[in-house]
């Protein structure tokens, strides 16, 4: 695993965690502003960069930031945001932090699965998502968020959605069919790690209505985690309202970052 750092050590420490398939650029939108007063952290996942070995599963690539961070002599964390497969990679982190007694102060996931389906539907998801990127591998930025499924995935804004597939079309020749299949099966197999309630109280989950995910999980979210803090939006696709709508975004990002500092 790559780490890349943006801002002042010394500032309160910001982990961002993106989604499947994308490297750390794909949140650079969010980083640029953010490095200004909080030092960001992003992770870049095995498999997504030349020479790296293969993306392994949720726990190996937590346990990975874990490391880095007692390497780091870090024991408080401000903030950890995720996107999609970032914020199930996320919620493990939190679990493991907790073991290695490093403090996490407030959590934000966008559009997360968290979901455990079954190996059926596991592998229609890894067979659709190979098909996906190997396309991708021959297309440009410009063909890709023209194709249908974009459109659909974003709800007709399909060129809000450009940083995130510039992203993955860059990301696309590097990742190998053992890292798609590793990362298919880490966004269906979530086990809904235990937390305590006063964890849960500083974790936020935002949604749009209209996205699958939000329809397939939000319930069983719920039901894990009852006193964590739930929104959701309307009139956005999944990931959207932060591309579209990035300065309010960054300012809800603040404000949970801000919430327990006295």
């Amino acid at each position: 695993m790559k780490f890349n750092t943006y801002g002042n050590k010394r500032h309160p420490i910001v982990i961002m965690l993106t989604s499947s398939f994308c490297s750390a650029e794909s949140l650079e939108y969010l980083y640029s502003d953010l490095a200004q007063d909080y030092f960001v952290i992003v992770p870049e996942y095995n498999g997504h960069y030349e020479g790296s070995k293969d993306f392994t599963n949720r726990k190996r690539e937590s346990a990975e930031i874990v490391q880095y961070l007692d390497e780091n002599r870090i024991s408080d964390i401000c903030l950890i945001y995720g996107q999609s497969m970032g914020a199930e990679i996320g919620m493990e982190l939190i679990y493991q932090l907790l073991k290695h007694r490093i403090e996490v102060e407030s959590a934000f996931f966008d559009g997360g699965t968290f979901l455990k389906q079954p190996k059926l539907y596991k592998a229609v998801m890894n067979f659709k998502q190979k098909s996906m990127i190997n396309k991708m591998r021959n297309q440009s930025v410009d063909e890709v968020v023209n194709w249908k499924s974009v459109d659909q995935f974003s709800k007709g804004d399909t060129e809000t959605m450009r940083p995130i597939i510039e992203s993955m079309v860059k990301t696309a020749p590097i990742i190998s069919e053992n890292s798609i299949k590793n990362e298919t099966e880490a966004r269906y197999t979530f086990n809904f790690p235990p937390l305590p309630e006063q964890v849960q109280e500083n974790i936020f989950f935002v949604y749009s209505d209209e996205e699958k995910t939000f329809k397939s999980c939000f319930r069983h979210l719920i039901e894990a985690y009852p006193a964590a803090n739930f929104k959701t939006i309307s009139g956005y696709g999944h990931l959207t309202y932060s591309v579209e709508k990035t300065d309010d975004y960054l300012r809800v990002i603040r404000a949970i970052c801000t919430r327990n500092q006295d």
